[in-house]
């Protein structure tokens, strides 16, 4: 899985809408060049020929194709929600008018174009929407190169950095992929699994669902990239929610990540995982609601590398500002470079070359980025001082050359984005000397117990999620209570200074919604962070039982 297809999955909920019908071995992308050469002969047309009145023609146009097969079913309490097969091929353009110094792009209405593209291997077919989605983009994008430069006349707009980079172009044809999957056999197993739920009487809804894809992606361009990837993934995800004796929604999720389907756990094993699930549900549905808590917090390994994608990943990402934004929405750590923004011990590595960590499939790996350059190891953060980030081709003022980190999704244009993020402490210790470290913490603060985090929500960009389980510590005898009810105030990236020890033990935090990336990390003990009770209203309680 070479990260186009965990988006596919994602997108496919959205795409399907064909009616449920088994589609054994039919799970093969064709494997030929039809594809490629009519957009590259479409492309060669417009590189000579696209001109309005006086404006220039382009210097510079690339597409992205993605050819997919998707499918996707949901179950619940052992019903099938539904099952689809779907095929489709997408296109998106980007046209650049003016030069590598100044063109369209950049600003805040500078996206290309795209459409759809017919699914027969048809030369003209491709061309002609090619051809429609190209010239709407050219035209879109000479108007916006006027915009622009009527506006930098008005502005005195200090170190403007280019707007592109060359790069060299790239070569390479991947085997088309194939996805292989019985779907009457996954129907059953949903089945199975959902019915798992019956058994748990306090699950209030549960859902299975699976997602499998194979997919080529096309990347060509003007400089005379041809690039093909064959890709291929499958998503298993398991959902439960139930309601605490108040009213208060909570809710715990279970993700699977492989190449194939087949390569997904066993059933018992599943079946183990969705007990062990409810069992935890239910007592955090009976464990005591905690009014607040300001002090020393220890995060779980898991719940660690969603800590550090929320205050790390977006700010380790060299994207130029969009003029005339102001800046809105600027998350990166740039002007913090050659600054210390974690304790002295640890170094922050973003190797997206990397497929797997022990066992574990990492959702970030890819071999090309959006704009066809190999990923680097990129060191990031050395000695707790940041060092640099991750690029795409687009620079910034301080970061002039590509990383091979360009990632998109949709029709959104590629920016830099990490991929593969390893997170060490050089000195970290046990998880029994950080329950000791945080037990000496609270102590010193004069409380009566310490917090340990198991795991959190799914979150933004800058904010945490809320604790799906959290445990009092005991300053006392070092007993646990598990708690719940709690939410992070505010937190920046200048809390990351206020770690006071790490763990040995790396783990995977996969995220897949919108680019898929992976953040390794290990355990963390903040000196301090405030923590507040939820304060909302809830829904009552079913006034009938489940039927199950």
């Amino acid at each position: 899985m070479k990260k186009r297809c965990v988006p596919a999955l994602i997108l496919a909920a959205g795409w399907l809408a064909v009616p449920h019908a088994s589609f054994g071995g039919e799970g093969t992308l064709p494997d030929n060049d039809v594809v490629m050469g009519a957009i590259v002969a479409e492309m060669t047309r417009a590189m000579d020929g696209l001109s309005l009145d006086d404006l220039p023609g382009p210097y510079f146009i690339q597409y992205h194709i993605q050819d997919q097969i998707t499918y996707s079913m949901e179950a619940t309490y052992g019903g099938l929600l539904g099952s689809t097969r779907d095929r489709h091929r997408s296109v998106r353009s980007r046209v650049r008018v003016g030069s590598y110094e100044l063109d369209n792009t950049n600003t805040p209405r500078g996206y290309g174009g795209g459409g759809l593209l017919p699914i027969d291997d048809d030369h003209i077919a491709v061309r002609h929407i090619a051809w429609w989605v190209t010239d709407g983009d050219y035209k879109r994008a000479v108007e916006t190169l006027a915009r622009k430069k009527a506006f930098l006349e008005d502005k005195n707009i200090v170190d403007r950095p280019d707007d592109y980079s060359s790069a060299d172009p790239t070569s390479h044809v991947d085997p088309s992929p194939e996805i292989v999957i019985e779907p009457a056999e996954w129907e059953e197993k949903l089945r199975q699994l959902s019915a798992r739920f019956a058994a748990h009487l306090e699950i209030q809804d549960s859902s299975v669902s699976l997602f499998a894809a194979a997919a080529n992606g096309w990347v060509i361009n003007s400089e005379g990239t041809r690039l093909r990837t064959g890709d291929t993934g499958a998503i298993l995800t398991i959902n439960a929610e139930l309601q605490a004796q108040e009213g208060m929604l909570l809710s715990d999720g279970l993700n699977y990540l492989s190449e194939q389907p087949a390569e997904l756990p066993e059933m018992d094993k599943l079946i183990g995982d969705i007990d062990k699930m409810c069992g935890k549900l239910v007592d955090l549905a009976k464990a005591p609601v905690l009014d607040g808590y300001t002090g020393p917090v220890l995060f779980d390994a898991p719940a660690a590398g969603k800590v550090f994608d929320a205050l790390l990943s977006e700010g380790l990402c060299a994207r130029p500002v969009p003029l005339g934004s102001g800046g809105w929405g600027d998350r990166s750590l740039e002007k913090k470079l050659d600054r210390r923004i974690l304790p002295t011990s640890f170094q922050v590595v973003d190797d997206s070359s990397q497929k797997r960590f022990g066992e574990k499939l990492l959702a970030g790996w890819y071999t090309f980025d959006d704009e066809a350059v190999a990923p680097k190891r990129v060191s990031l953060v050395e000695d707790g001082v940041l060092k640099t980030l991750v690029a795409g081709r687009a620079p910034t003022k301080k970061i002039k050359g590509t990383t091979g980190h360009a990632q998109s999704t949709g029709y959104s244009e590629p920016a830099a984005h990490i991929g593969c993020l390893f997170v060490t402490d050089d000195e970290g210790i046990s998880a029994q000397h950080l329950k000791k470290e945080l037990i000496e913490a609270a102590r010193d603060e004069g409380l009566e117990f310490g917090l340990r985090v198991a795991s959190i929500e799914e979150s933004g960009a800058g904010w945490l999620g809320d604790p799906i389980y959290a445990y009092k510590v005991y300053v006392e005898d070092g007993r646990e209570e598990l708690v719940r009810g709690l939410e992070f105030e505010p937190v920046t990236v200048r809390a990351l200074k206020r770690i006071v020890a790490g763990g040995k033990e790396q783990k995977v935090y996969n995220n897949t919604s919108g680019v898929s990336y992976s953040v390794i990390a290990p355990a963390v003990l903040f000196e301090e962070l405030d923590l507040s009770k939820i304060e909302q209203e809830f829904d009552r309680l079913p006034v009938l039982k489940a039927p199950a």
